[in-house]
């Protein structure tokens, strides 16, 4: 069996494998697309509640990655390399 004899140089970086919803992440941005919604959604209720586009966003992202419900954020939310590109 042969074995390829490669090096890599370690790292400090912050790394992910969801670097696809960081390619959505910014088109949502660059698209402005949280005000568009914002603007087009009513705002809730409660002082406390999250941002129409928030919300969206959240949701999208989380359903190009496989999710099904909001639920399923919690491995995006967890990933350090993903949440330091916004």
């Amino acid at each position: 069996m042969n074995t390829l004899n490669y090096k890599l140089p370690s790292t400090n970086e912050l790394l992910t494998a969801r670097i696809e919803l960081i390619t959505l992440a910014h088109t949502i941005r660059v698209l402005d697309l949280s005000k568009t919604i914002d603007q087009h959604f009513p705002a809730l209720g409660s002082n406390c509640a999250l941002k129409v586009s928030t919300f969206i966003n959240t949701l999208v992202l989380s359903q190009h990655e496989g999710g099904e419900c909001l639920n399923d954020i919690v491995h995006i939310a967890k990933d350090k390399a993903l949440l330091s590109c916004h």
